[in-house]
């Protein structure tokens, strides 16, 4: 029986805490396959990818937490003054979502995340480059001093700024909103993402993801996204190979990160905490 829910509030800990350590995870596995390809092409070198592994992982651990937390609580206020995300449910399986309002809050968020980034680095990204500018300038690579100062004053630019903000908003609503129409595409052929789901004290549980369907779904929705800014690309002046590069990446890229990310949340949810999300009628 299919029941239509709205999505209202996210569990800020839980989400926060099984994310964060499903990027580690990542973080883990980004290290270890940097090391071999250091240890492969560049044995001479493999002591700087031995440096970059406790690096990697904090950096992970890091972003994760604010990453995670600032999206859960965005998310929170958001559904309190913007159109809820629907959610239709057959026994577990998402059937259908809303592509709309799900895109609107998505992309808000990111958004905010994008101005948020840009203030910061509206403090520190010029000391940086001051510094590297002046490191190179002693150093007689005036070249490079020059090329750093002029996209020092591309990114200082108002009309850079405002690029960035709404090309932020416009490029993640517009996939989020045509990932979200094919979702619905495939789940009405019976391909959509089954969880198994639990109530608790007025919140639902995720148990755990269903690895194969979600990476399938995640593959197909990767490819043809991929597929679509692939031929607009090429009709923008881009090749065919790239196009089809372009696909298999998001293919593929798509299936692994998805399998990985329902692997990863399956043996850490028993262990750290399930996320819980509050679902209404």
């Amino acid at each position: 029986m299919i029941s239509v829910k709205e999505l209202q509030e996210i569990d800020l800990t839980s989400y926060t805490i099984i994310f964060t350590a499903i990027s580690v995870l990542f973080a883990v596995i980004f290290s270890i396959v940097i090391t071999l390809l250091f240890g492969i092409l560049a044995p001479g070198n493999i002591g700087i990818a031995l440096y970059l592994i406790p690096t990697l992982v904090v950096g992970a651990f890091m972003i994760g937490i604010y990453r995670y937390f600032s999206e859960g609580l965005f998310f929170n206020l958001l559904a309190k003054k913007l159109k809820n995300i629907k959610i239709a449910l057959n026994d577990g399986e998402i059937v259908k979502i809303s592509p709309t309002e799900t895109a609107t809050i998505l992309a808000t968020i990111a958004t905010i995340q994008a101005i948020l980034l840009y203030l910061i680095s509206v403090i520190i990204l010029p000391l940086m480059i001051n510094t590297a500018i002046q490191t190179f300038m002693l150093s007689g690579q005036q070249l490079i001093a020059m090329e750093l100062y002029q996209i020092m004053m591309i990114i200082s630019q108002p009309m850079t700024i405002i690029m960035f903000i709404f090309g932020t908003f416009i490029i993640t609503f517009i996939s989020i909103l045509i990932g979200a129409y094919i979702y619905n595409i495939l789940a009405s052929k019976g391909r959509g993402v089954e969880l198994e789901l639990s109530e608790e004290n007025g919140m639902t549980v995720i148990e755990s993801i269903d690895m194969m369907k979600f990476a399938i779904a995640a593959a197909i929705i990767g490819g043809i996204l991929n597929l679509i800014f692939g031929i607009i690309m090429l009709i923008s002046g881009g090749n065919i190979v790239t196009l089809i590069s372009n696909v298999i990446t998001g293919f593929v890229g798509g299936f692994i990160s998805a399998a990985l990310i329902a692997i990863f949340y399956n043996f850490l949810a028993p262990k750290l905490g399930k996320l819980k999300i509050k679902l209404t009628i």
